[in-house]
């Protein structure tokens, strides 16, 4: 059973999650060029920034431990994040950028932009 202080730290980088997510939407909104991005491009962006952060909060790159941690952070994220992002329009180079990100905040102060 986790402690509360545990407990505690993974909601508060869960909120820091969805904020940049929802960051990510916004700056997709003011994207004029590319094309409209599919459901797929938009899980890989949520994947990706969800695998940075989690990577950063737990220190460690286990990939069984992160990968568990993203699927349950893409669930708790999908009925948003993927609606406000299909569609969107996006970039071939914003997407190659998204892939090659070291951190998440990364992807949000330079991919998009």
């Amino acid at each position: 059973m986790r402690s509360l202080g545990s407990l505690r730290h993974s909601l508060i980088g869960l909120s820091r999650l969805v904020c940049l997510v929802c960051l990510l939407c916004l700056l997709l909104t003011v994207v004029g060029c590319g094309h409209p991005a599919s459901d797929k491009e938009c899980q890989e962006i949520v994947e990706r920034i969800a695998t940075l952060e989690l990577e950063k909060a737990a220190g460690t790159s286990d990939a069984k431990v992160v990968g568990t941690q993203v699927d349950e952070t893409k669930k708790a994220l999908a009925p948003n994040t993927l609606k406000d992002c299909v569609g969107k329009r996006i970039t071939e180079r914003a997407m190659q950028c998204v892939r090659s990100a070291k951190t998440s905040s990364q992807i949000v102060d330079d991919c998009f932009k």
